[in-house]
């Protein structure tokens, strides 16, 4: 028995450390700087970069992917995830001038125009791809915040391909139905 008792003092401790630990990696209701932290260890953890500024997490601002923005509302027990996308870079037409929300987009999808100010202080119009969801008070584990990190950024990447089908075809139209010049020396005898 008295083996058994230092068997059980020497887990203890182990299982406080491995308990502490995973209470670590969910994501749970807080403050908004504290969601943000625990998202972004979440995120970087699947082996994405992450920035935290002020209580918004920044994660793979660089390269060719659309970024990932996370951020949390307090007051609901939101998480929101966000992506931008540069219309005028991409299409050559500003965000406003782009039918967003008529192309065909899950219903808890919300697009808009935003001003977005970058590090060099510059300002630009971009089209804000928004979803997220209720955190529970149990809250999320790392698989299953990067789970919808996941779904959201697969549906913003979809979306953002069916708008660019849908702005070429309108431009193939558009040329097929402009006039085109006459020949030169035409007549019509």
């Amino acid at each position: 028995m008295q083996r058994r008792s230092s068997l059980l003092r020497g887990f203890l401790p182990v299982l406080a450390i491995v308990a502490a630990g995973c209470g670590s990696q969910a994501v749970t209701p807080g403050t908004p700087r504290s969601v943000a932290r625990a998202a972004a260890a979440a995120y970087t953890a699947a082996g994405h970069r992450c920035d935290i500024q002020q209580s918004l997490v920044y994660c793979d601002m660089t390269g060719s992917d659309l970024p990932l923005l996370m951020g949390y509302d307090q007051k609901e027990q939101e998480l929101m995830f966000a992506t931008v996308y540069d219309t005028q870079a991409a299409f050559g037409l500003a965000c406003p001038a782009i039918p967003a929300d008529q192309i065909v987009h899950p219903a808890w999808m919300l697009l808009k125009c935003d001003e977005v100010e970058f590090k060099d202080k510059t300002k630009k119009t971009v089209l804000s791809v928004i979803g997220g969801g209720h955190v529970p008070d149990q809250g999320l584990s790392r698989a299953e915040l990067n789970r919808s990190a996941g779904l959201f950024m697969r549906e913003a990447e979809t979306y953002i391909a069916r708008l660019s089908s849908a702005l070429a075809q309108a431009q193939v139209r558009q040329t097929r139905a402009a006039p085109g010049p006459s020949p030169v020396g035409e007549t019509n005898l």
